[in-house]
């Protein structure tokens, strides 16, 4: 697969599967810093069930937070080869590559897939050492679905024994490393002489004694061959890494073969060591992948189009709520005027009313002042014609009293 430089600062790294050792995975997250990987949350998860979504879920905050999903594929349906390539053009080692991959794939070109990874130094400064790794094509489409079935999109698949090897081969000699992913009796041989690693490949041995001696045959054939070919001289100091059981059970027959004792026994480094070498390659774009790049694409395609759906979803679910509130408020007021009509109707009535009475009272009051300015003209009345009774009175008297 084509290598490109990482944008992302996060990774996740997912490990799980029968070589996990539990029957839980475990997801590791990291992030890229100044001075490194710096690692971040693990979480457990149930290795036969999905993932939840808050671990490994792909929404909208991978806009602001880009981010890497890296998976293992199983070491044992791997072919591990080292090529060297007489170029030191980044841009052509891809190229060169196709070219070889037929004489060196087990697997028909047509159903492999397989992904390369630049092995540092050039020791005669005109070529290119590169780790390949050959998978079937079935098996990467059935190791994505069963991703996907746990709801982890994986933008790369990593190969944990080549990362191992690519980690720990770092001195001239014959290096047995064991499989980091947990398979039994699965290991990793690589040749290096003359600071460069000139053989790779991928063991599984058999059980009981039967497998060392099965092993050390496999290595006298390689050394035969690396005889001929001539960069070869002398038979490699042997390194063992892995657990004390493995050395235990190949020590003996590798003692044998190398008749310089016991092989060197070292310790392999734990899952979250190598699921941090397997984030920082992936951040710095550096390490092999085996997932194609069609893949890749149309996953990335998903995700935006996943991303449109679920926003306008979101917009069409907020406007018909805006919709459905507006009726339900409209409706109310409706409502409202509906009971205000009411009031008004029932108010108009006792205005009427209360004007019909207002003008009965205003009626009433006319009467009464009517009656009363009557009585004020029937009293003065009475007082005038009391007054001229009086001095009618009067004078008839003083006219009676003239007379006589």
């Amino acid at each position: 697969m084509s290598q490109r430089r990482s944008k992302e600062k996060h990774c996740l790294v997912l490990i799980d599967g029968p070589g996990s050792g539990s029957d839980r995975g475990r997801v590791h997250a990291f992030e890229s810093a100044r001075d490194g990987i710096r690692p971040g949350t693990v979480h457990e998860v149930p290795a036969d069930k999905p993932l939840p979504t808050t671990v490994a879920g792909r929404d909208w905050q991978l806009l602001l937070k880009p981010r890497l999903d890296v998976a293992w594929m199983g070491s044992e349906s791997a072919c591990i080869r080292v090529l060297e390539l007489p170029t030191t053009d980044p841009s052509e080692v891809g190229p060169m590559l196709e070219l070889q991959l037929e004489k060196i794939s087990p697997i028909p070109a047509a159903q492999a897939l397989h992904g390369y990874e630049v092995l540092p130094g050039r020791p005669n400064g005109a070529t290119t050492t590169v780790l390949v790794v050959i998978v079937s094509r079935n098996a990467v489409e059935q190791r994505l679905a069963a991703l996907a079935e746990k709801g982890f999109v994986a933008d790369r698949l990593d190969v944990p024994l080549a990362r191992e090897l690519a980690g720990q081969v770092l001195e001239d000699g014959l290096w047995i490393v064991a499989d980091p992913g947990g398979v039994e009796g699965l290991v990793g041989i690589a040749w290096r002489t003359e600071g460069r690693i000139r053989q790779a490949d991928v063991l599984r041995l058999a059980p009981g004694d039967e497998g060392g001696r099965a092993l050390a045959s496999a290595l006298t054939r390689v050394a035969w061959a690396a005889e001929v070919e001539g960069w070869l001289n002398e038979v490699p100091t042997v390194r063992v890494v892995g657990p004390e059981g493995l050395a235990r059970r190949i020590g003996g027959p590798l003692s044998e073969w190398a008749g310089k004792g016991a092989p060197e026994s070292r310790p392999g480094r734990d899952r979250a060591a190598v699921a941090a070498d397997s984030a920082r390659v992936a951040l710095n774009g550096t390490g092999l992948t085996l997932v194609p790049e069609d893949v890749a694409t149309r996953n990335r395609q998903a995700f935006v189009d996943r991303l449109w759906v679920r926003g306008l979803g979101t917009i069409g679910a907020v406007y018909l709520v805006l919709v459905l509130a507006g009726l339900a408020w409209f409706t109310h007021k409706e409502n409202e005027l509906a009971d205000e009509q009411v009031n008004v109707r029932g108010l108009a009535q006792h205005y009427t009313n209360a004007m019909r009475l207002r003008d009965q009272v205003l009626i009433l009051e006319e009467q009464a002042n009517l009656r009363f300015a009557a009585l004020d003209c029937w009293k003065r009345s009475e007082e005038h014609t009391s007054e001229l009774q009086s001095r009618v009175d009067i004078s008839y008297a003083v006219f009676c009293l003239k007379k006589k």
